[in-house]
């Protein structure tokens, strides 16, 4: 049985919304608009039969869409798209009390821009691999030949990594690939279990050797422990930040697109004066920190101790910037104290998706006049602003920045300036 209904508006995950009975219905790959057959599970509907396209649907860019889990919304048109991301944001403050918020235009990524993703592979019993992302809501692999985000670089890797791993992967064996392009080349970590033998070892190097690869690494997932083996490396791969080269370690997190990180490093740029005093709370490989340190001293803290040392022998050997001193410390257990926190003029804070309640915390009782928060998670930047505002800072317009196209993730910066 399938129900006939008009799509509302999308929610928070891409799907559109109807209401069946007095329940909200969530239907994925619906536009606004829509006039569809339905047939409900829940509060899940399945899309069957389309009436009446609306004006806001688009043709999709790429033909594993609705497949594929990785986009939500690439048959939604961009001045609906850009303003449905943009509410994701305006949604979650206004959530929390706020009201008359100054959202900037959202800052978007271009197509073929994302350079790091990870492919997940299994051997079949014929012989062949399939490699790709997890369809939407399973996990079953879909067979990837094409992606319309990532960089051509990656895309084009795609078919010479699927011949090099059917002579490695027998039936239901598995493995992810992890990839990340640099300024010169692919870094490539397989992540399997066990170690690899010297039969593999020489194949690997010499894949990295026939496909130019800068970098080669494996991942045994069995250790407790698990680390980054180099096998090889051809050139250390390395990416810029304002012009400045940092070799970064293997799983190093770097911003997804070029583009997005510029567009983050402009305007935590636009917060320094001349000689200013920065922290930068989870400073990862030094995307802020360098940049700001063409003008300011800097003190990066960081709990990844590879990135925290890329950061610090990278800046070794730059000229042209001021000070950066380096501090590893987990700042979920350890958040860095008013006393510490007071002999700076800035703090730029960049936590991971959970976001850094205890670390804002002190941040609000030391004496920090600016702050620059970066968040990827609407819900914890909507609930940090809450507590930012109550202590007196006041915070600047938002600038949403899309790195992560057709999805409902996105990045988030303002500035703060305690009143």
């Amino acid at each position: 049985m399938t129900d006939k209904v008009i799509i509302g508006e999308l929610g928070g995950r891409g799907d559109g919304i109807t209401t069946l009975d007095g329940k909200s219905i969530f239907i994925p790959f619906s536009a606004p608009g829509d006039k569809v057959d339905i047939k409900v599970d829940g509060n899940k509907g399945r899309l069957r039969h389309i009436h009446h396209s609306s004006s806001h649907r688009v043709d999709a860019k790429c033909k594993h869409f609705t497949k594929c889990g990785g986009c939500a919304v690439q048959h939604i048109n961009e001045k609906y798209y850009r303003l449905w991301k943009s509410g994701l944001v305006r949604t979650a403050l206004e959530n929390q009390g706020f009201k008359n918020i100054d959202i900037r235009p959202l800052e978007m990524s271009s197509l073929h821009s994302r350079r790091r993703t990870t492919f997940h592979v299994i051997g079949r019993n014929d012989g062949n691999i399939v490699l790709g992302y997890a369809e939407k809501g399973s996990h079953n692999l879909i067979d990837l030949d094409e992606c319309p985000i990532l960089v051509s670089e990656i895309v084009n890797f795609i078919s010479p990594l699927k011949v090099f791993l059917k002579t490695l992967l027998n039936n239901k064996q598995k493995m992810s690939i992890q990839i990340t392009r640099g300024d010169n080349g692919l870094d490539v970590a397989f992540k399997g279990k066990g170690d690899v033998d010297l039969n593999l070892r020489m194949d690997l190097a010499t894949f990295a050797q026939e496909n130019d690869l800068a970098r080669v690494s494996w991942f045994d997932t069995s250790l407790k422990k698990p680390y980054y083996e180099m096998l090889a490396e051809l050139k250390k791969p390395y990416v810029t930040f304002e012009g400045n080269k940092v070799f970064f370690p293997q799983g190093a997190f770097i911003q997804a697109t070029v583009q997005g990180q510029q567009t983050l490093i402009n305007i935590m740029l636009a917060s320094l004066q001349d000689g200013s005093h920065v922290v930068d709370l989870f400073s990862g490989c030094g995307t802020f920190s360098i940049a700001a340190a063409q003008t300011a001293n800097v003190h990066a803290v960081e709990n990844n101790k590879e990135m925290l040392s890329a950061l610090k022998s990278s800046s070794n050997i730059m000229t042209g910037i001021k000070q950066i001193t380096t501090e590893l410390r987990d700042l979920f257990m350890r958040p860095l104290l008013p006393h510490e926190l007071d002999k700076f003029d800035v703090a730029i804070i960049d936590p991971p998706r959970a976001g850094a309640k205890h670390q804002i915390q002190e941040i609000i009782n030391s004496k920090i006049k600016t702050l620059v928060m970066v968040s990827c998670n609407p819900l914890s930047f909507a609930r940090d602003v809450q507590d930012l505002s109550l202590a007196g800072f006041k915070m600047g317009s938002v600038t949403p920045v899309d790195q992560f196209l057709f999805s409902p993730h996105l990045e988030i910066i303002t500035i703060f300036k305690r009143t």
